[in-house]
């Protein structure tokens, strides 16, 4: 055998071992995530769990899921990857609903079980939970204000990521005022 072959024969199985370990994390992770979610789903009751999230409405890839969601008044994501993200808010939680390119559009406190349902022909690939003390219709916050009112930034590019209490704290304060002028 040459070198070349050799090395060959060495990258393929190093390749494979690794797809293996991956393969392997992402089933712990997965076991993982259900398990905070069924610690989460105990203690729901507590204030203290209750957690703050940035749900992007999916506006730059499907418009009339963005106005279903403010409509419903819900938390929703679709399609495989990205509908499971859903499955992380508990009753109680906040979940600000961010439009890309314009910034947070509404708020709302989610407030019942996920509901599955189709969407463009494929069953349960919609994940919803109503959200309860719904709030729109305010200037929306943009990206630039949020950092201006967090003292720093978030990942704006993410279907829905967990804000700290600092965060989640300004933005309901600059909620409420602006709603208050309304």
């Amino acid at each position: 055998c040459s070198k070349a072959s050799l090395i060959t024969e060495f990258i393929k199985g190093g390749v494979a071992v690794t797809n293996e370990l991956l393969k392997e994390r992402s089933l712990i992770s997965a076991e993982m995530k259900e398990q905070l979610v069924d610690q989460r789903k105990d203690s729901a009751a507590s204030f203290l769990d209750r957690k703050a999230f940035m749900l992007n409405t999916n506006y730059n890839n499907d418009v009339e899921t963005h106005f279903d969601m403010v409509k419903n008044q819900e938390a929703a994501a679709f399609c495989k990857g990205w509908k499971e993200y859903i499955c992380q808010l508990s009753k109680g939680d906040t979940v600000y609903l961010y439009q890309s390119g314009v910034g947070i559009i509404a708020s709302g406190v989610v407030d019942g079980e996920l509901v599955k349902s189709e969407h463009y022909g494929v069953a349960d690939d919609k994940y919803a939970k109503p959200l309860k003390d719904f709030k729109t219709g305010f200037k929306a916050i943009s990206a630039r204000r949020f950092k201006e009112l967090t003292g720093g930034g978030a990942n704006f590019r993410r279907t829905m990521i967990e804000l700290t209490s600092v965060q989640a704290h300004a933005i309901a304060q600059e909620i409420e005022k602006l709603t208050a002028k309304q």
